[in-house]
């Protein structure tokens, strides 16, 4: 007779069995009922950014979420009357994409400033701000952006007059401001100025462009580009506004297959954080969105309070705020460290404190940027957070430890890895310029970036760049920039899914096709790993889905 133990293993094995038969589903009509679901794509093929090597030919969604990964023959018990199903021919499916730095509300500008992005001479300028006057006649400002510097410079050379000058001979009689094609100058009228009287603000004259003789030129830089717009009749845009803007951006979006996004703030604006609200309870919004809350380097912790207070209004089901954003630089044509160095530690020791994600945009001040993180290492013990440092140019071997010693996430913006002068060799003094596989090498969780609007928001685009080092424009005419940084498509692909999302702390709700994540994905034209890499920019997006749901169709790619 067996001993009770012998039973008790039996009993054991029993329970563990009909367990694991529990979870198979059976193809009879009740059990139809229970796993139907809602969506049924089969005959593709699948990058699921989780096992590098696994075939996996249909998925199955229900209530926004995946329900099944595997191969044909599984996901027939996953059909019932009422699922849709998606027959393919054998496209590529891939997780939506995250733009891990994207100025979504940027879209603004283009739907309700004047857009001087598309000219090319001043007198196309001119024509332009002349034509918009007459159409809008009761304008208390004139808003516009997308000049190009070297326009203005040219225009003002040949004249003789300021920049301000020129502006003021056609609109003299209303504030005029136009940000520049990368946002980085703001080009002002008199009466721009004499709004915020800035032309005797001793505090900014560094950041106020003057003639020899101490005359404004009517080029503003830097923080002291917030104090003229904030002087404005209408420093910004309304919530209608910005609501409008990001409806707008979400169909772009959708187009190129995005499904999640960072949004930082170049400016803190309520009416921009009620825009967001807003769409949300109104079920409008079809990406997952986390915002980045604008640090001042002119304020110390103090200004943490009122972040702390926007974190706590605004949180939605497809939006949250747990991040804030620090510019090293006051602007892109500085490499100098914009903050106090002790302001800057203290600020990110009560921001890490307060339960906020940190995100550096590093333009310059990287020495600094590690400094920083190394005093609350220091300071605040070990951390479950991942922080973010991005638009590194410049990186070292020694930069490259620290990252991974710090544990800080590498944000790139691939469509800026080729080499923007035309230089065609591997100079010595570009060896260090714009890294990529380095990253990856390392075992860091690299996020990709459009930077939209100052670079293409196809991540496509991205992918392509950085997997040849080549503009995707420029073909093969030009040697790859520094080619031994060369990444692999699956790394490009984990920098626009998987390891995005664990930059903006959602991996374990997007990023991966696996059960349970929500169903966020995008089906191609074209295999990516049947094609050649400079090729990958010129595949189409023919479906997106956010959360279960079509958002995007290209009728033309398929029926």
């Amino acid at each position: 007779m067996p001993e009770a133990g012998v039973y008790m293993k039996r009993y054991i094995f029993a329970i563990l069995s009909i367990a694991l038969l529990a979870t198979v589903p059976f193809r009879t009509a009740a059990d139809h009922e229970i796993v139907q679901a809602d969506l049924v794509i089969e005959n593709i093929r699948v990058f699921t950014a989780d096992k590098a090597d696994e075939k996996v030919e249909a998925i199955a969604v229900k209530k926004g979420k995946f329900v099944y990964v595997g191969d044909r023959d599984g996901v027939q018990a996953f059909k019932g009357p009422k699922t849709k199903v998606l027959l393919l021919d054998g496209q590529l499916l891939l997780p939506g994409f995250i733009d891990g730095h994207n100025y979504a509300y940027l879209k603004a500008d283009e739907l309700f400033s004047l857009d001087l992005s598309e000219y090319s001479t001043f007198e196309q300028y001119k024509k332009a701000i002349l034509s918009y006057r007459a159409k809008h006649p009761r304008l208390k400002q004139v808003r516009a952006f997308g000049w190009n510097q070297d326009v203005t410079a040219e225009a003002s050379h040949k004249s003789g007059q300021t920049p301000r000058k020129l502006i003021d001979q056609l609109v003299p009689d209303i504030p005029f401001i136009a940000f520049s094609n990368d946002r980085d100058e703001l080009w002002v009228n008199s009466k721009a100025l004499e709004f915020s009287v800035l032309n005797k603000n001793a505090d900014r004259a560094e950041e106020i462009n003057r003639t020899e003789t101490g005359e404004a030129s009517g080029i503003v830089r830097g923080k002291a580009m917030d104090i003229v717009v904030q002087a404005l009749p209408q420093p910004d845009f309304t919530v209608e506004q910005y609501k409008k803007a990001l409806r707008a951006f979400q169909k772009e979006a959708a187009a190129n297959g995005i499904t999640a996004a960072f949004v930082p703030f170049r400016y803190n604006s309520e009416n921009l954080l009620q825009a967001f609200d807003e769409l949300d309870r109104e079920n409008q919004l079809t990406l997952t969105y986390e915002l980045g809350l604008y640090v001042d380097p002119d304020k110390g912790p103090e200004q943490i309070e009122i972040l702390k207070k926007w974190r706590e209004t605004y949180q939605g089901r497809h939006y949250s705020i747990q991040t804030a954003k620090i510019y090293s630089t006051r602007n892109a044509f500085e490499e100098s460290f914009a903050w106090d160095e002790d302001k800057f530690r203290n600020v990110l020791e009560l921001l890490e404190r307060e339960g906020f994600r940190i995100h550096v945009q590093a333009m310059g001040g990287l020495d600094e940027i590690f400094e920083g993180f190394e005093y609350i290492r220091a300071r605040n013990g070990k951390s479950n957070f991942r922080h973010t440092v991005s638009h590194m140019s410049f990186v070292t071997r020694e930069d490259l430890a620290a990252f991974r010693k710090l544990r800080l996430i590498p944000s790139v913006k691939p469509s800026a890895l080729y080499d923007t002068m035309g230089v065609n060799e591997e100079a010595e003094a570009l060896k260090n310029l714009n890294r990529m596989k380095s990253y990856f090498a390392r075992g860091l969780p690299v996020s990709s970036s459009s930077d939209y609007p100052f670079g293409p928001m196809n991540p496509l685009y991205g992918i392509e760049t950085g997997i040849t080092r080549l503009h995707p424009e420029d073909g093969n005419d030009l040697k790859p920039l520094w080619p031994k940084e060369k990444a692999t498509l699956r790394q490009m692909l984990r920098s626009y899914t998987v390891y995005a999302a664990r930059q903006i702390g959602k991996e374990e709700l997007i990023g991966k096709i696996q059960i349970g994540k929500q169903a966020d994905f995008v089906i191609l034209d074209k295999n990516l790993f049947n094609i050649a890499p400079s090729e990958i920019s010129e595949a189409k997006v023919v479906l997106t889905y956010f959360k279960g749901k079509e958002v995007y169709r290209d009728g033309a790619q398929i029926d």
